[in-house]
């Protein structure tokens, strides 16, 4: 896969995501996140096997790898979830939203001490710029409080987030994207089955049903469960996770975005100083790769033209 695609790709895998934190609180006002959740993966399996089964791209699975990939699924999207889903309730948006940005700091001290991968100065300096970009982002409201429980969750989040990321990253150089992200969303949705029984189940059965509600996690099943998780899987195979990671941080820059043009959201300049910082230290962390791609493409075109 050319450089050039690998950034596309990690760009659009965060735009999918984005639209999430738009399209949740249409959601939102129907039904419950456990049920979101839910049914966003189980449209997402039912789509995934229908594809490998059109296309006839059924992998064989080795069986400890099978366990393998069940664990991934457990930290990414069941475990993520419940610690961002429960934790958000008991903390403040502003001090939620710093929590989660620490995922790709913490996510590269996984990936430097259990897969060996290399922090150069410049990803360093570049993952501290974009985390400081993040963080103005966040403190449109500077509200930080929230209780213990809150934080012990958000925590549980930035946790499975940074073993999911070393985890999968395994997967990646042994199967297809497809396989994984079909393997991701079946076993997420059986973890979810019997939260969604214990706890929804009553107003799951008795809601009066939207089609809007209905429409948007279709939308996110299909952009986010299965187009962005697909792309992401890719991306993380070409550059490893440290690299990977970084561009998460997009994610709430392109929310800035589509909030404003979606929901009318105001534009600060916290939000905006926020977005100039962060997509700063995505091209800081992936400067060597650019300035070799830009010298690369000189010679191709020195070559073309006889020089």
């Amino acid at each position: 896969m050319r450089k050039w695609t690998i950034y596309l790709a990690a760009i659009c895998a965060m735009l999918f995501w984005a639209l999430t934190f738009v399209w949740i609180k249409i959601a939102l006002i129907t039904y419950r996140p456990y049920e979101i959740v839910f049914l966003r993966l189980l449209l997402a399996s039912a789509l995934l096997t229908g594809v490998i089964l059109l296309f006839r791209k059924r992998e064989r699975i080795e069986r400890r790898d099978l366990l393998y990939l069940m664990l991934v699924a457990f930290f990414e999207p069941f475990l993520y979830f419940l610690g961002e889903a429960n934790g958000m309730r008991h903390v403040s948006s502003t001090l939620g939203s710093l929590i989660i940005s620490t995922i790709p700091l913490v996510t590269a001290l996984g990936a430097w001490l259990v897969l060996k991968e290399k922090i150069t100065p410049f990803l360093g300096l570049g993952l501290l710029v974009s985390f400081s970009g993040v963080a103005l982002l966040s403190m449109a409201e500077p509200d930080l409080s929230g209780t213990l429980k809150g934080i012990l969750l958000m925590l549980l989040a930035v946790f499975s987030g940074m073993c999911y990321g070393v985890s999968v990253r395994r997967m990646t150089l042994k199967y297809s994207s497809l396989t994984i992200v079909a393997c991701q969303n079946l076993f997420g949705m059986i973890y979810m089955l019997p939260l969604v029984i214990f706890y929804d189940w009553k107003h799951f059965s008795g809601v009066r049903h939207s089609a809007s509600g209905l429409l948007t996690i279709a939308a996110m099943s299909l952009f986010a469960s299965v187009g962005a998780f697909l792309l992401y899987t890719g991306v993380i195979r070409e550059l490893g996770v440290i690299k990977s990671n970084v561009f998460t941080n997009l994610i709430p820059v392109f929310t800035v975005f589509l909030a404003y043009l979606m929901l009318g959201d105001a534009l600060t300049l916290n939000a905006l100083g926020g977005v100039a910082l962060t997509i700063l230290g995505l091209f800081i962390s992936q400067y060597p790769d650019l300035r070799r791609l830009h010298k690369r493409n000189l010679s191709q075109k020195r070559l073309a033209n006889g020089t």
